[in-house]
């Protein structure tokens, strides 16, 4: 879908279009404004290959919208037939825009007709859910979109952010292990490696597997890598992380294994994470956690990590 939208009314102009290499200086401009002052969802937009999935909205030279679909969850065609894909989607506009009903409305039409292409692709064995997450602040934007009557809420999480400057002159201890496990890192994933995770993610979490293609999104992420507990030759405990914008550490996919549970093995991730994030020069390090998940946030809440925020997700049928 490469479409061209326009729109002029008494209450908007502008035009929707997709993404190209010369709106650089306009999106850093709109994110510069969007994101002054406050925590939003943004999403960068990638390379050129993702810039399909990728729409913005022109009042003149002025980027006033940009919106950004992108599948997360893609479910194996043997799990559980009530498991559903999980495509999200994300619009933000300056401002001066955010009760503009007319131009969001637009971007969500966008967003929908490009989410059923990507459905398009998906294994028909299973259902698809459209979701979009906001931060608390983000009142507005949230209202609007929550207001639709075919929205439900799916989930609330914490943002959670470990402070690393405290760190400058006193390193973070090393973790040591219990007898008979071994870690193992990779910095990149073969064909098998990433199989072999995507089964391990599956297990853990058989209502929102991964996928291949969101595996290898956050694989390609700036100094990405995996640390894994080993014991006996299997991975037991697994997490991985990446850099964002040079400074603060992004972690991701915390997990470990039913029967390896209360044996530290959580903290012992974390705590070689925060270890070589603070190596990497970073000022902090922050994940996601469900706000239900009790014995999650007890662990993060140990490793020094504090609730910044509140997420609230939303989803309908596709």
């Amino acid at each position: 879908m490469n479409s061209l939208i326009d729109r002029n009314d008494s209450n908007s102009t502008f035009s929707i279009r997709n993404f190209r290499e010369s709106d650089f200086p306009a999106l850093g401009a709109f994110h510069n404004q969007t994101a002054e002052g406050k925590r939003v969802i943004f999403w960068w937009v990638g390379s050129q290959d993702n810039w399909p999935n990728v729409y913005c909205a022109f009042d003149g030279d002025a980027m006033i919208a940009k919106g950004q679909v992108e599948t997360f969850s893609v479910v194996p065609e043997n799990a559980d037939p009530s498991v559903k894909h999980r495509i999200f989607f994300n619009i933000k506009t300056l401002p001066a825009y955010e009760k503009d009903t007319a131009l969001l409305s637009a971007m969500y039409d966008t967003m929908h007709a490009r989410a059923l292409e990507l459905k398009a692709g998906l294994p028909a064995s299973h259902d698809t859910l459209l979701c979009f997450g906001n931060f608390a602040e983000e009142t507005d934007n949230t209202a609007f979109f929550a207001g639709r009557p075919e929205f439900f809420l799916l989930k609330k999480q914490y943002r959670m952010c470990r402070d690393l400057n405290e760190y400058t002159d006193n390193e973070l201890p090393q973790p040591e292990l219990p007898t008979g496990f071994e870690w193992q890192t990779f910095d990149t994933l073969t064909a098998q490696q990433a199989d072999d995770y995507l089964a391990l993610d599956l297990e853990i979490w058989p209502e929102t597997p991964l996928g291949a293609e969101r595996l290898a999104d956050l694989a390609a992420r700036d100094q990405w890598r995996l640390l894994q507990i080993h014991n006996q030759g299997r991975p037991v405990a697994s997490l991985m992380y990446w850099i964002a914008d040079n400074e603060t550490g992004e972690i991701e996919e915390v997990l470990v294994r039913e029967p390896y549970r209360r044996q530290g093995l959580a903290s012992a991730l974390l705590a070689r994470a925060l270890h070589e994030i603070h190596g990497r020069g970073c000022e902090d390090a922050e994940l996601d956690v469900e706000a239900m998940n009790e014995n999650a946030l007890s662990v993060y809440k140990s490793a020094g990590f504090e609730i910044e925020t509140e997420e609230h997700r939303y989803a309908t049928e596709l």
